[in-house]
């Protein structure tokens, strides 16, 4: 089994160094998820990588167990300041082994996604290592909900263009 911290870790650096240079304006621009901007989706992975299972329930019955509403509630204390207070923030995280309640995959997920929406939105991508696409995309393939990989999936071969990887059988 690949070592999913590592990576994350890994993922995490190549993120802060990615953004460590935008302008404010950039820090201000929106993302490719609907609502929030860089600053608040730095906000967000800062706010995953601190998460404890007891700060997790809590605030998802105080958010009437609605998963979306205690995300964007999560993440302002960590969005909040400067974007160079945000990003002092996501560096204090790059090495933590805390991640949100469930498989370790969740947290590089949420690095390696949310980073291309950062940088994708802004005109730019990430330089992330074959392990880390492959592996990523081999436990993303089994999910359930509420990624629902192993659903969407079914029935279809996916071949990446940019690793040697292929899965599955069916129309590409």
């Amino acid at each position: 089994m690949a070592d999913l911290m590592a990576m994350i870790h890994a993922e995490r650096r190549q993120l802060a160094d990615a953004v460590a240079g935008l302008s404010d304006e950039q820090w201000s621009h929106p993302t490719w998820c609907e609502k929030w901007t860089v600053q608040d989706l730095v906000g967000h992975l800062v706010a995953a990588a601190s998460i404890t299972a007891p700060h997790f329930f809590a605030g998802f019955v105080r958010s009437r167990f609605s998963f979306d509403r205690f995300v964007e509630n999560d993440l302002r204390p960590f969005a909040s300041g400067s974007p160079a207070d945000v990003l002092e923030r996501f560096r204090g995280i790059i090495d933590s082994t805390r991640k949100p309640p469930g498989p370790a995959y969740v947290a590089l997920g949420e690095v390696m996604v949310h980073g291309e929406d950062i940088l994708r939105a802004l005109g730019q991508s990430g330089q992330h290592p074959e392990e880390h696409l492959v592996t990523l995309a081999e436990l993303y393939k089994k999910t359930g909900a509420p990624l629902h990989g192993k659903r969407r999936s079914a029935g279809l071969q996916m071949v990446s263009t940019d690793t040697p990887w292929t899965s599955g059988e069916g129309p590409e």
